[in-house]
């Protein structure tokens, strides 16, 4: 998105340059699948890490 401001200095192209993203759900919005899908992909590292902050 973005617009007529998409080039602007006021916008990030996403929020993976501001904050660190453990997960990434496609669509816009978001299907329920996308979203259960997303959530156990976040069990699976939290389990694997054995971390839940960084």
């Amino acid at each position: 998105g973005g617009g007529y401001y998409h080039y602007s200095y006021a916008i990030v192209r996403g929020c993976d340059r501001v904050v660190p993203v453990d997960v990434y759900v496609p669509g816009c919005p978001p299907t329920a699948e996308a979203l259960v899908y997303g959530i156990l992909q976040l069990q699976k590292k939290i389990r694997r890490t054995g971390a839940l902050w960084r």
